[in-house]
């Protein structure tokens, strides 16, 4: 194995900076997602509820993970493409036998909610290691709140089949 120069290697604060920028990528993509499949819903109660309210909580945790960067010293991007692109790519497979479009929205949102989790876990981990005590506050809270999200999301699935599926009579 090569030897790296102690300037080539990462440090915690690199990984954490990195993630938190994986982060914000797919809030971003999420955002814009919900905002193409918002007008396409509005015709089901339940969703386009749920939807705009998701949107808001959205917008926040994107400001939230802003700050974080920025109390870190790095400023962030106006586009961060990694992640947004994988994430569409993994969508695209597996939705794409998928017919029906709404149906296709929820899989692809639940999809999303499940990285952001998952990316919140690793997140507060990494702040944990490092220390930074005020973003494991932030962090946790956004965790709970995706936790209720999708909580909500399986709750009131039953209830937007059955809208879905009078709507197609």
């Amino acid at each position: 194995m090569a030897s790296r120069t102690k300037s080539a290697e990462q440090t915690a604060l690199d990984v954490y900076l990195e993630r938190l920028l994986d982060h914000l990528a797919i809030e971003t993509k999420t955002i814009e997602t919900v905002l193409s499949e918002l007008p396409g819903c509005a015709r089901y109660e339940n969703l386009s509820v749920q939807m705009k309210q998701d949107l808001t909580m959205r917008r926040a945790h994107a400001d939230e993970i802003r700050m974080l960067l920025g109390r870190h010293g790095h400023p962030a991007p106006a586009a961060h493409e990694t992640v947004s692109s994988i994430l569409n790519t993994v969508s695209s497979l597996l939705h794409s036998g998928e017919e029906n479009s709404l149906l296709k929205s929820i899989l692809t949102d639940i999809s999303y909610r499940s990285y952001q989790i998952a990316s919140l876990d690793i997140l507060i981990l990494l702040a944990n290691r490092l220390g930074f005590t005020s973003d494991l506050s932030t962090l946790d809270r956004l965790r709970t709140e995706e936790n209720t999200s999708i909580g909500l999301i399986q709750k009131n699935l039953p209830n937007i089949l059955t809208e879905y599926l009078s709507n197609m009579r």
